[in-house]
Parts: C-alpha cells; sequence; structure tokens
C-alpha cells in the first residue's frame, strides 16, 4: 500500500514526535524513518519539519517539529 495516513494515524505520530518516543507505523506497526526538511530560502518564516516514511507500507506524512 501507498499513500498518506488518515487524521487519527497523523495525530498519533505527531504525538509520539512531541514526546520523543519511537515512530512506529500506526497502520502496520514498522519502524518510521524520519528525514529532516530544510526549510526553504523563500520564506519569510522558519519552521522546522520532519518527512515521517514508513518503509513497509509506504505510506508517508510532513510534521511540523515541536519547538525546543
Amino acid at each position: 500500500m501507498s499513500g498518506s495516513y488518515t487524521p487519527a494515524e497523523r495525530r498519533a505520530l505527531a504525538e509520539a514526535l512531541r514526546k520523543g518516543e519511537r515512530l512506529s507505523c500506526p497502520a502496520c506497526g514498522a519502524a518510521v524513518a524520519r528525514h529532516d526538511v530544510a526549510p526553504g530560502r523563500e520564506l519569510a518564516y522558519v519552521r522546522r519539519r520532519v518527512l515521517l516514511i514508513c518503509p513497509s507500507c509506504r505510506r508517508s506524512v510532513a510534521l511540523d517539529v515541536p519547538g525546543r
């Protein structure tokens, strides 16, 4: 399967990211790969984001990284 996560699955991943927990795919349970996304220069503001991709079911989502 390929595609994106449901809203509930996105919330679960965002919560795990916020808590610093292990990121696992809410659809299939596999460990999710995390890729930092560099902000573009054309943005007037800087937002830290990550791209999460499941290597098993190939679902993905981009999330904002919680502030420090």
